[in-house]
């Protein structure tokens, strides 16, 4: 009998070390869930020490502004052709870079996805803008109420440069301009302050360039070129339009806005109707 317990008592020892040096080989193992990053966090030991002005993130940003192909009128979308887009924090090095404007073999007109090339204005064809300062439109504004139209460029901009050697000579753009609204060249890198609505804005420093505190106010931030804004007769903003637009397009736009059809009308019901009765 005692030999018969003996031989129990060893028998449950074996099979207690064996048990334990078993659960001793699965500790750590694949039972319990691993902790892994969520996915397209693109948390990696590159990105967090690349430095944000990298080539590819400059090749980044110039895609992404490059890719906006429309802006809104009023509640509908318009095409748009070339514009670049820099955040006011944006420094020199994630800044687009100059683009050149179209040549003659690849300017197109009616915006983007047509074929049509864009042709010399004749003589009889071409305006003149009366252009005016800020300051000068404020003023005129004292005693005869007009909407203003702000013409947002940049000395480094060759869209704009464009915009002014074919939109705004064109004969039916200038006189509009000049008959409803008060049409202001505005720099939008200008370091002179400004007092708007009795507030001084002033040139803000952003790495080896900046930009003016009315420019960032009137484009929502986004200091898109070109960029045409339309203030209402308290100087009120009605809204930026970006992108290059050539005078086909910048006549409907100016009317649509000059007329208040903006206030009743869809952009897309009046765009069409303007066509039909030019």
């Amino acid at each position: 009998m005692s030999r018969l317990l003996l031989v129990i008592i060893l028998a449950s020892f074996s099979s207690f070390v064996l048990t334990a040096q078993d659960t001793k080989g699965r500790v750590g193992s694949g039972t319990t869930p691993k902790t892994t990053l969520a996915p397209n966090t693109g948390v990696t030991k590159s990105a967090k020490t690349a430095p944000s002005n990298s080539a590819s993130s400059n090749r980044a940003v110039q895609q992404g502004s490059q890719n906006r192909s429309s802006t809104t009128l009023g509640n509908a979308t318009v095409k748009r052709t070339q514009d670049r887009t820099v955040r006011p924090s944006d420094t020199k090095t994630n800044r687009p870079a100059t683009y050149a404007p179209p040549t003659s073999a690849s300017a197109t007109k009616g915006g983007v996805g047509t074929a049509q090339k864009v042709t010399p204005l004749k003589p009889a064809e071409r305006g003149t803008v009366n252009w005016m300062t800020l300051e000068q439109a404020l003023e005129k504004s004292k005693t005869e109420k007009r909407k203003i139209f702000l013409d947002m460029y940049t000395d480094w901009c060759g869209w704009c440069k464009h915009m002014d050697s074919t939109t705004f000579v064109d004969a039916k753009v200038a006189k509009y301009l000049n008959e409803h609204f008060y049409p202001v060249k505005f720099n939008a890198e200008q370091e002179k302050d400004i007092l708007f609505k009795d507030k001084t804005y002033k040139f803000k420093k952003s790495g080896s360039r900046g930009y003016h505190e009315l420019a960032a106010l009137w484009l929502n931030n986004r200091l898109s070129f070109p960029t045409v804004v339309f203030l209402d007769e308290t100087q009120q903003l009605i809204q930026p339009v970006p992108g290059y637009q050539d005078a086909l397009k910048m006549e409907a736009i100016i009317n649509y806005f000059g007329s208040d059809s903006h206030k009743k009308t869809p952009w897309e019901s009046y765009e069409k109707n303007f066509a039909n009765k030019r």
